[in-house]
């Protein structure tokens, strides 16, 4: 093989090394890209839980749903999911639902989940609210009612 050759192989085989950087590179970007459109719009499956489970969306517009109708003396968990992202100014994607006279507190982290288990030992009709953001318990999309039925 003449020194011609010799340099020809050498330059074919580093374009060969350099194709095969290039496509393991693209792959893990592509990879990585894909796994973090996915978990942009794909939520995980909550836990299964007992009882009665209400589960509630929060996000800068409001509660989903606004109200909800419960039993007095009947154990409760309510599961709220935040839907606003960490790179919200106003409350950095966090949202709370609280009903005071009951002594119930949840936040949920941004794109996250948090829940609580309570039994309401009267009847009755309560507000919950998120106090985070949004113009907190002042703003009317950020509360909802709890009716406590007999």
């Amino acid at each position: 093989m003449s020194n011609r050759e010799a340099r020809m192989h050498a330059r074919l085989r580093k374009r060969r090394i350099r194709a095969g950087v290039y496509i393991l590179i693209s792959a893990g970007v592509l990879g990585l890209a894909g796994s973090l459109i996915r978990s942009a719009f794909v939520r995980p499956i909550p836990p299964p839980m007992a009882g009665t489970v209400i589960e509630v969306a929060a996000d800068m517009s409001g509660f989903d749903p606004t109200e909800i109708r419960i039993r007095a003396g009947q154990p409760v968990t309510i599961r709220v999911t935040s839907l606003d992202n960490s790179h919200h100014t106003d409350g950095g994607g966090q949202h709370q639902w609280a009903v005071d006279e009951l002594k119930v507190n949840i936040v949920a982290p941004p794109e996250g989940t948090s829940y609580a288990t309570f039994t309401p030992d009267r009847p009755g009709e309560y507000v919950f609210y998120c106090d985070i953001c949004c113009g907190g318990r002042a703003n009317p999309s950020m509360q909802g009612r709890l009716i406590v039925e007999a």
